[in-house]
């Protein structure tokens, strides 16, 4: 077989480069297509649109989605077409062209990406800023992140475990801290996310558009229990008043605040075991198995004998009693709770509970200590057990 004419190979290096430049400019009026096309709907990945800025941030994921599809699929085409067309056929071939570069294919792969790096870089800043400014107004909730669980206080004195309540139309400022490590509170249908850090202070906000329940996670791996750190937005309309005067969110939060305080004595276990265990449940269990902290399955019954040995050597029985640091062994499932670090139990480790001063009131705690002093009446997972058919009522 005799070589190829040079001419050849500039011809066949032309028509490379006509076949490029032509799939570049499909390339790009595809790209703006399918960014237009993005716009509508959510697509199979994402849940429904619940927040004010979830359509434009569905859309930069879209279009840059679609973008790198786009080129996966042209440049692979490319590639293979290239390797079958201008493959070399024999050993009488020269092995490389002589072709050795073209300014106008080389404008073209040069200008079109930077375009539309361009593009992206400026709608993903606005947004991200967007993101960071809440309009001034914004309902405020102050968040406490720990392992693992969540802790949402407002201004009225609600104060909830794992269950965040927000007005819908109006926007709502996440004022957040974590008390241990590095967490990060995500609502995906809402799309937003932030991280929290220890002895810091991050912010997010949103806007809901609709009423309903809404999933929140922590999207940040902060230890064994990282997958159970869950909670759940309840959203309320916040624009009809009722009879009262109070719309369906202002009640809900004065219902959260009073709760506690206007339950009978008899409730406050079980009310405790709904809404302030979750809380607990990270380090103490119910089923007999210490974790980072003891076990609360008959907790109460070596308190109350004082069996409880604490890192120093001491004894509760010898701490426990009129004049003494604990008067009474309620006193000191207080004392723990708020003074956490006064006593460590044997085997436990200094500074792993933190205080929860300030932020239980007093029903609240003693609550929790009806809850550790009736915990019989509870199952391992937390359900009343309910009394044997013809047992006398309490």
């Amino acid at each position: 077989m005799k070589p190829q004419p040079a001419n050849n190979t500039r011809t066949a290096g032309d028509n490379a480069v006509r076949i490029l430049l032509i799939a570049s400019a499909i390339s790009a009026i595809g790209t703006v297509i399918l960014g237009l096309a993005a716009e509508i709907g959510t697509g199979f990945w994402f849940p429904e649109q619940k927040s004010t800025v979830a359509a434009d941030v569905d859309l930069v994921f879209n279009v840059i989605t679609w973008i790198s599809i786009f080129f996966l699929i042209l440049v692979t085409w490319l590639t293979i077409l290239f390797a079958v067309k201008y493959r070399r056929r024999g050993h009488s071939e020269k092995a490389t062209s002589d072709v050795t570069h073209n300014t106008p294919l080389e404008l073209t792969w040069t200008i079109i990406p930077l375009i539309l790096v361009i593009g992206i870089f400026y709608v993903g800043m606005m947004g991200y800023l967007d993101l960071r400014r809440a309009p001034a107004g914004a309902y405020e909730v102050n968040v406490n992140a720990q392992r693992w669980s969540w802790s949402f206080s407002h201004r009225n004195g609600c104060n909830e475990t794992n269950v965040l309540k927000i007005p819908v139309g109006r926007p709502v400022r996440l004022v957040m801290t974590s008390k241990d490590v590095l967490h990060s509170l995500f609502i995906p249908a809402f799309r937003v996310k932030m991280d929290i850090i220890p002895n810091r202070n991050t912010d997010l906000w949103f806007e809901c558009k609709e009423q309903g329940r809404y999933e929140l996670t922590c999207a940040e791996y902060c230890g064994k229990g990282h997958s159970q750190m869950q909670a759940l937005v309840e959203a309320y309309d916040d624009s009809q008043r009722g009879a009262d005067g109070l719309t369906d969110f202002e009640r809900a939060l004065n219902q959260c605040a009073e709760i506690f305080k206007d339950a009978p004595d008899s409730k406050l276990a079980e009310l405790a075991m709904e809404k302030l265990y979750p809380r607990c449940a990270s380090c103490h269990s119910l089923d007999g198995k210490d974790g980072t902290g003891p076990t609360w399955r008959d907790l109460w019954h070596h308190i109350d004998e004082g069996s409880v040995v604490f890192t120093d050597g001491t004894k509760l029985a010898d701490l426990k009693g009129p004049g003494k640091m604990f008067e009474t062994p309620e006193d000191y499932i207080r004392q723990s709770i708020l003074n956490p670090q006064q006593k460590v139990v044997m085997n436990f480790r200094p500074g792993a509970m933190p205080t929860f001063k300030g932020q239980l009131d007093e029903r609240r705690v003693l609550a929790l200590i009806e809850l550790i002093k009736h915990l019989d009446e509870f199952d391992n997972t937390g359900k009343p057990i309910k009394p044997p058919e013809g047992a006398p009522p309490e």
